[in-house]
């Protein structure tokens, strides 16, 4: 679906650019001809009055061939000055035409409009307010949203999103991060290195295995079963603000030349690596419990923690992509609950996906 979009988006482009050179090819030629009929016409009544001198006496036949091959010359020269003028006027609406059909700069039917694709790039939307140039691309702000699934380690330095001991349900736990960013090339235009940076909201939810719920009491924040029904469910949600920065590598970089310069060309398919890290708050921490009672009627409860979790979060991600795709796992350095928590696991971390990006 993305092939096709774009496919149709270039092709109305390069239609519009046709059209435009065939008027303007159309335009330079009335212009030459009429030049040419002008001064042809200026030159004859000239010569004629050379004839009418020598005619009546006035010159002599030398000098008649001479007058007329000096205003020959004259009209050669003012013809050949004018119509180059019009070819050098020509070749600038060429080259312009030819860039904004490459660089949809000029194109009416994606000028000042949003665009939006879905295929195996993920979902993208571009909101082309302004022309964009190749550098414009790289140095650009964005919005994305990422999908991971979230897990609790034991150990600090632990990688492993699978520890069965955590007391938490593997597939179910998970993480939402909207985030907006802006990237920075850093270097020259060719440069395959990007400084990413930005704000970011994120909810982690984890659900305990059933049929367990959090329990907070006496300050302490602890597991129990749940005793008061049947349990649908339960989780702990939550939620941060982050300042993320990172820094990401074109391992197989692509360019493109624009007014006469390389410029690598991120809206090419490359491989990219990218390591960073990130520091947040937390801003609230809510237990929701969902089940039905003795009589099977439906009945929730949520209430906000007091305590158990820590109000400060740091941690580091690792990024593997191609084109629009990136998939990440990020390791919570921080523990995420404190010793007011009563769980064999504290230390986050997170495998997932950036499933959308809206450029600006």
């Amino acid at each position: 679906m993305k092939f096709e979009i774009l496919l149709l988006a270039m092709l109305s482009s390069l239609a519009t650019a046709q059209t435009t050179l065939d008027n303007q090819m159309k335009s330079y030629t009335e212009k030459v001809n009429s030049i040419v009929s002008t001064e042809k016409a200026n030159m004859k009544a000239e010569t004629d009055k050379i004839d009418e001198a020598f005619s009546s006496g006035k010159i002599t036949k030398s000098e008649q061939i001479s007058q007329k091959e000096a205003v020959s010359k004259k009209y050669e020269t003012l013809i050949n000055d004018k119509i180059e003028n019009e070819r050098e006027q020509l070749e600038n609406i060429t080259k312009t035409a030819v860039t904004n059909s490459v660089y949809n700069s000029k194109s009416d039917t994606l000028k000042n409009k949003s665009v939006m694709v879905f295929g195996t790039s993920g979902l993208s939307i571009n909101i082309k307010k302004n022309d964009k140039s190749p550098k414009e691309y790289i140095n650009s702000s964005s919005l994305s949203v990422g999908y991971a699934f979230a897990n609790l380690t034991k150990d600090k330095g632990s990688l492993n999103p699978f520890e069965n001991d955590s007391e938490m349900r593997i597939g179910n736990s998970h993480s939402i991060e909207v985030q907006f960013r802006k990237d920075k090339q850093l270097g020259s235009f060719k440069s395959p290195w990007v400084l990413r940076y930005g704000l970011a909201y994120r909810t982690d939810t984890y659900m305990p295995k059933r049929p367990q719920v959090f329990v907070q009491e006496n300050s302490q924040l602890f597991l129990e079963n749940f005793e008061e029904g049947r349990l649908k469910r339960s989780k702990l949600r939550n939620v941060y603000l982050t300042l993320p920065i990172e820094f990401q590598l074109y391992l197989n970089p692509k360019y493109t030349e624009y007014d006469g310069k390389q410029y690598l060309d991120v809206r090419k398919k490359m491989w990219k690596i990218g390591v960073g890290a990130y520091a947040g708050v937390n801003t609230r921490s809510i237990v929701k419990v969902k089940y039905y009672n003795e009589n099977d009627n439906f009945k929730k409860y949520d209430y906000t923690l007091d305590d158990g979790v820590n109000a400060f979060l740091f941690g580091g991600k690792f990024s593997l992509g191609y084109g629009g795709v990136t998939l990440f796992i990020k390791k919570d350095f921080t523990p995420i609950f404190n010793d007011k928590t009563i769980l064999p696991n504290k230390n986050g971390i997170q495998i997932g996906i950036e499933i959308a990006n809206i450029d600006f």
